[in-house]
């Protein structure tokens, strides 16, 4: 739960200053750049993370990996989060800056997983559904699960609306089951 106070206030701090400079965009980008780093590259995030090396070292890191190529600002709060030892925090950070800039933009994320893959215009019929049902602009990222049979899942945010053959299945069985 601590870390989860910790992210978003530290989120907000960040949001708060691209939004002074209307950059709330450009640096959600460069954060899901350096979260691809983290991901790609999980020496940085070590480094970064061990306990030995010393702050001064950790900020050097980040200036000779972003000088030039991050705002400023962008770089002095990563220094910061170094010198109040939060840079474990990182990630955490980067999701809930995300979340902040999602709902600035009033768009929703939403997994969409299928049996097969799904044709183009499905995608925009669903997308287009989506939306009216939700009332924001919906971003869908899509995946298959050949174990579905069939049918679709979609999560949105802690929602999640089931509506595979393999649950309804499932479901079925367990109806027959109980009914024996």
């Amino acid at each position: 739960m601590k870390q989860t106070v910790v992210a978003e206030r530290y989120a907000e701090a960040l949001f708060g200053l691209a939004q002074e400079s209307r950059q709330e965009a450009r640096y959600g980008g460069i954060l899901d750049d350096i979260d691809a780093m983290t991901q790609d590259y999980p020496d940085f995030m070590r480094i970064l993370q061990h306990p030995v090396i010393k702050r001064e070292d950790k900020k050097n890191m980040l200036a000779q990996l972003f000088q030039e190529r991050i705002p400023q600002e962008l770089l002095n709060f990563l220094k910061f989060l170094v010198d109040k030892k939060r840079e474990n925090y990182l990630r955490e950070i980067i999701a809930e800056y995300r979340r902040l800039l999602n709902a600035h933009n009033k768009t929703v994320l939403t997994e969409i997983v299928t049996a097969e893959p799904m044709q183009k215009k499905t995608q925009d019929i669903l997308q287009q559904q989506l939306e009216g049902y939700l009332g924001q602009q919906v971003v869908m990222h899509c995946e298959t699960d050949p174990s579905l049979l069939g049918g679709v899942t979609i999560k949105i945010g802690d929602r999640l609306i089931d509506g595979s053959l393999r649950t309804r299945l499932n479901e079925m069985a367990q109806t027959l089951v109980s009914k024996s």
